[in-house]
């Protein structure tokens, strides 16, 4: 006999799932949404703070134009000087004597030659032309091989009359009335040089392009102790100390130069560092700029043309890009007017007494917290212009008779967004230069940037206090 097992089937209802495919479905599009927008939204950009210094300079090699002439010999014969270089010239300085036949000053030197000697004054003179010629040389520079040679000529020919000038009494007996030596005074005031270019007597309006073609020194020694004819150049004398530098600019240049009064001016032979008056003037069509000095003239004796570096700007800040300055408009309020918080959640803010009033009409003091962005020369303090309503009456809670006043003047400040706490913060700037692409602005200052902080690049697509991820 077989046993058949009876076996019950319950078949299952299934479960409608359109709904769940739906929300699934909603969901990856949302998803690939969001992976589409990380790829075409513009993200926020941090950039770090960097010290910088600028110069935006232009060398120029110019020509020295100074109140100068040369005085000539009236007549012929030996020639002994009892002045140094750059001495400065009386009406009653002896200069130097004329001798027809070179006996006079010949027997005044040949006494006590024994006892001429270098000065300290001397060698240092020497050891510095030497030094200076040293440092400076360059072969393709010729003017400075013949300015170190006349130089250290002149120092030694200098020398040479040592002795005479110390036998000057002498050299008056041994000419009794002779009229074949002479003594000579000056008969002007000013500064000796003992060589000459023959451009003495060049002014502006006689400048032209061609000057600046051969710009090389081409100094004539006068002090050579041979014999000379009459008529022959004795010395050059400087009337006074202020001199300038005549320089030929590009139009780019002239623009640049024509709005100044003055510049900063680097004289490449020693490094100086002079301020010059600035007159820039066209002629012909070329643009030219005089740059005036009055002191230091002596430096430069025998420099007719001169190497220099007009230093346009100079700046030493911080660089930040141009992108990541942004205005912002501010209220603008005596110093005095701020006081601090004593509620537990102000307490040590600084902020203002603000009046406002109840429904029913009656006033009371509100304290509103504020950061000040800059505060001026004049003690007036700048905070943003949407945390009070225009017209807004502020009180002086530090001030026995609370004086009022009302939130009415609003300037733009230029600033940044720094985001060195992890959300944005205005901060004020001070601009010392700008370009195109960057500036440099002040540091060093309660209210200023500071090196290696971090400012938001594209501003504009962020709000202040925004949170940065």
């Amino acid at each position: 006999m077989r046993h058949e097992n009876n076996r019950k089937v319950i078949k299952m209802k299934r479960r409608n799932s359109y709904i769940m495919g739906i929300f699934l479905c909603i969901f990856a599009v949302y998803l690939v949404v969001l992976f589409v927008q990380s790829f075409t939204r513009e993200h926020v950009s941090v950039y770090e703070v960097n010290q910088k210094q600028i110069a935006e300079n232009e060398n120029l090699r110019g020509i020295v134009l100074r109140d100068e002439d040369v005085v000539k010999a009236k007549k012929s014969g030996y020639v002994n000087y009892y002045v140094g270089e750059g001495s400065r010239l009386s009406a009653s300085t002896t200069v130097y004597s004329i001798d027809e036949y070179g006996n006079v000053a010949g027997e005044a030197a040949s006494i006590d030659t024994t006892n001429v000697t270098l000065s300290e004054e001397d060698t240092s003179s020497i050891r510095s032309d030497i030094a200076n010629f040293r440092n400076n040389f360059d072969l393709s520079d010729y003017s400075g091989i013949i300015n170190f040679h006349y130089n250290i000529e002149n120092t030694l020919l200098e020398l040479s009359d040592i002795n005479i000038a110390k036998n000057l009494s002498k050299l008056k007996k041994e000419s009794g009335n002779s009229t074949s030596f002479e003594l000579v005074k000056a008969k002007e005031t000013g500064i000796i040089s003992f060589c000459s270019d023959g451009l003495e007597d060049l002014t502006i309006d006689k400048v032209t392009p061609k000057h600046f073609k051969e710009m090389t020194d081409q100094w004539k020694q006068l002090r050579t102790g041979e014999s000379i004819q009459s008529g022959s150049l004795v010395y050059r004398i400087i009337y006074d100390e202020k001199w300038s530098v005549l320089v030929m600019l590009s139009k780019e240049q002239f623009s640049k130069l024509s709005g100044k009064d003055s510049v900063p001016v680097k004289i490449k032979k020693d490094n100086s560092m002079l301020n010059a008056t600035v007159r820039t003037f066209t002629s012909d069509g070329n643009y030219y700029a005089n740059l005036l000095f009055d002191k230091y003239m002596i430096h430069y004796l025998n420099n007719r043309y001169l190497d220099i570096e007009i230093q346009f700007d100079n700046a030493e800040g911080l660089k930040i890009p141009n992108s990541s300055i942004v205005k912002k408009k501010c209220y603008v309020i005596p110093e005095e007017y701020v006081t601090e918080g004593d509620g537990k959640t102000t307490s040590g803010r600084k902020g203002l007494a603000v009046i406002s009033y109840t429904k029913s009409g009656q006033e009371q003091i509100d304290f509103v917290p504020i950061d000040i962005y800059w505060k001026d020369q004049d003690n007036k303090i700048y905070i943003d212009a949407d945390l009070l309503e225009p017209g807004t009456s502020i009180i002086n809670a530090g001030d026995n008779t609370r004086t009022k006043m009302q939130a009415t003047e609003i300037k733009e400040l230029e600033g940044v967004y720094n985001c060195n706490q992890g959300y944005c913060k205005f901060q004020y700037i001070n601009k010392l230069y700008e370009n195109q692409e960057y500036a440099i602005v002040e540091k060093g200052n309660a209210y200023s940037l500071s090196n290696f902080d971090h400012i938001i690049l594209n501003p504009e697509i962020i709000e202040e206090n925004d949170v940065i991820y």
